[in-house]
């Protein structure tokens, strides 16, 4: 079976994360053909004013970033006629049996066009708040660098492009042809961006939050309650909670278990100390509570991010 299939090349581009859609589709193809004799993915690009006129029937519509890394970035790019073009394009090509795909910045488009609400996605990890802002009725889970929803693929950052096409590539065409792709490509397996999230980039210019962000950091070896953590933010915890949701899409829980959990990230990476160790560092009593919070926020054990 041949997948048709649709990559958007939209205005902005990521051009990078255009390349890196086409490229690992052609790296499929090659390798289709030396393991079955005839290649996956029959694709082409074309522009959203194109894939207006043209209505083609895929099975497959791959949406790159758009090469907009900032809130004021976005808010901008939303209001062009590009965008409004981008959003009805995708929202003519969403039908039951199509797949989409959306990375980095070009979730927004994926949102506008009405396709996430009730959704669980991911998005970059320090856009996510700004997406959960607009979209209130997503579910957000920006820890992922690739999360499917049925038939909805979402990604994080630029480079998170490699990861989404891996996903496809498995999905459409099973393991052992995405695992041959990673290998030709020498492309590392990265399920999570915990390890490249920064909880002081998503609290700046709250100084607030930024009091709390301190105060876990230099309490990190114990566990600290809700009522403690606003009262060092000089706020009630409602108030806190709140506050929080808005400016880094995250629940007090969340905050406090991202903190602990990459702080012990650079511990294992940084350091020989043993897992129990670390685990006592970052206010866990044992290796296995903390081996479950780890699978649970970076899917995957501590150990694996040793380097």
């Amino acid at each position: 079976m041949v997948i048709r299939t649709l990559i958007l090349h939209p205005t902005p581009c990521q051009i990078s994360s255009l390349a890196i859609a086409q490229e690992m589709l052609d790296t499929a193809n090659r390798i289709a053909v030396l393991r079955a004799g005839q290649p996956l993915f029959e694709h082409r690009t074309l522009r959203p004013n194109d894939a207006l006129t043209q209505n083609p029937n895929v099975d497959l519509v791959i949406l790159p970033g758009l090469g907009l890394a900032t809130p004021r970035e976005l808010r901008s790019a939303m209001t062009t006629e590009n965008f409004a073009r981008l959003s009805q394009s995708l929202a003519t090509l969403s039908r039951p049996d199509v797949t989409l795909a959306g990375a980095c910045s070009g979730c927004f488009a994926l949102g506008a066009a009405g396709l996430l609400d009730g959704r669980t996605v991911t998005t970059t990890w320090w856009l996510a708040p700004y997406l959960k802002s607009l979209f209130p009725k997503v579910q957000l889970d920006p820890s992922q660098v690739v999360w499917q929803d049925g038939d909805l693929f979402t990604a994080g950052a630029a480079f998170a492009q490699i990861d989404l096409m891996l996903a496809l590539i498995e999905h459409f065409g099973g393991f052992a042809l995405a695992e041959d792709c990673r290998r030709f490509t020498m492309a590392d397996s990265r399920p999570s961006q915990l390890p490249y999230l920064l909880i002081a980039t998503l609290v700046a210019g709250d100084p607030q939050l930024q009091r709390a962000e301190i105060y876990v950091r230099r309490n990190i070896s114990r566990q600290v309650e809700l009522a403690e953590l606003a009262e060092a933010a000089g706020l009630g915890a409602r108030t806190f909670a709140r506050r929080l949701g808005q400016k880094a899409a995250m629940t007090p829980t969340e905050f406090t278990q991202t903190l602990r959990v990459t702080e012990a990230i650079r511990l294992a990476r940084t350091s020989d100390l043993p897992q129990s160790e670390i685990a006592h560092r970052v206010g866990y009593g044992d290796d296995t509570a903390l081996r479950r919070v780890m699978l649970k926020r970076a899917g995957q054990t501590l150990e694996s991010f040793r380097r």
